[in-house]
């Protein structure tokens, strides 16, 4: 049995159309690692105030994004405790702001993972 490490994976979960507070997207992983970093971007740019979202692993904040307004993309700010994850915790993206004048839309996340 090999003991080398595993490559980091990129994982990408999108969000199509105009966000909303209610916007969401999910995938549950077949295996069990850590979350190491994560960006996001949009494909048009909240106006008025920023766009806001959470990297999720169940309801734990791993990692935090601020799209300031005309902005379109940001490195998340990881909290370390919460990026471990199993095999088959659920891992969502979760708009909490939209921006107060245009609404951001076509939100995807990249994150990488190491495999444990």
């Amino acid at each position: 049995m090999s003991t080398a490490a595993l490559a980091p994976t990129t994982v990408t979960l999108t969000i199509p159309g105009t966000l909303t507070t209610s916007s969401i997207a999910a995938v549950a992983l077949p295996f069990s690692g850590k979350i190491t970093s994560a960006w996001v971007a949009v494909t048009t740019a909240p106006a008025g105030s920023a766009l806001t979202a959470d990297l999720k692993v169940g309801s734990d904040v791993a990692a935090a994004f601020s799209i300031a307004a005309a902005g379109t993309n940001d490195q998340g700010t990881l909290t370390a405790a919460n990026c471990d994850f199993v095999a088959g915790d659920v891992i969502s993206l979760d708009v909490s702001a939209v921006g107060s004048g245009t609404a951001g839309a076509g939100m995807t996340v990249a994150f990488t993972v190491v495999q444990s």
